[in-house]
């Protein structure tokens, strides 16, 4: 397939502070966990399988990747109208006793299943699939989306899960550079704060023609 690839990348996480509280801290450090799931510009969806960002995070502590680590590749492809748009929903937590890799099964079936039956509906309606109806298909299916990965985390799961956050980028054109003149996008920070504990996730995007 024609196109472009649009990676997210990630630079670093940031502890600013632990979980469970002042006291709690005392007794051990946080193990973060990573995953997430990926909608493409077609509105194919891929999986972060959970991996392991630092095992020993303290207050005020880094962990920084060299190189960057690639978190979501998703496609863009060149055929169609501009723009197209590319969404990532990335899950944090903080390893207790189990649970976190299952949660993140069903968030991504969920997701899935959702942005498929959607899609399905503006076919049969013959709706070319642009960014445009990616981007209304998940503004539809988020508010079930979000409803249930909430409903997943009260049902109780023994790692401390914290909300999801969401990252996208509209792409313009299919020779899109940003200000600079790069492929590279400017460093972006988005936090997760739950379990008494806030972490500060910074990454980019990168395009590649493939």
């Amino acid at each position: 397939m024609s196109g472009q690839q649009l990676l997210l990348q990630l630079d670093r996480v940031y502890c600013r502070d632990e979980t469970g509280g002042k006291y709690v801290e005392r007794a051990g450090n946080d193990e973060i966990s990573l995953a997430g799931v990926g909608i493409d510009a077609t509105g194919k969806t891929v999986m972060l399988s959970p991996f392991t960002v630092y095992n020993n995070f303290d207050d005020r502590e880094t962990k920084k990747f060299s190189p960057v680590k690639t978190l979501l590749t998703l496609n863009v492809p060149d055929g169609g109208t501009f723009p197209k748009t590319c969404i990532g929903v990335l899950f944090l937590a903080e390893i207790d006793q189990g649970g976190f890799k299952d949660f993140v099964q069903k968030a991504y079936t969920k997701i899935t299943e959702e942005v498929a039956a959607k899609k399905q509906q503006g076919m049969g309606r013959s709706l070319a699939l642009s960014s445009i109806a990616v981007g209304l298909i998940w503004a539809e299916v988020k508010p079930s989306v979000t409803k249930y990965i909430k409903g997943l985390i009260a049902a109780g799961i023994r790692d401390d899960v914290f909300p999801s956050q969401e990252v996208s980028l509209e792409i313009p054109s299919a020779d899109f550079y940003w200000g600079d003149g790069t492929k590279l996008s400017p460093e972006v920070t988005v936090e997760f704060r739950e379990h008494g504990g806030v972490y500060n996730l910074t990454y980019y995007w990168e395009i590649r023609t493939v």
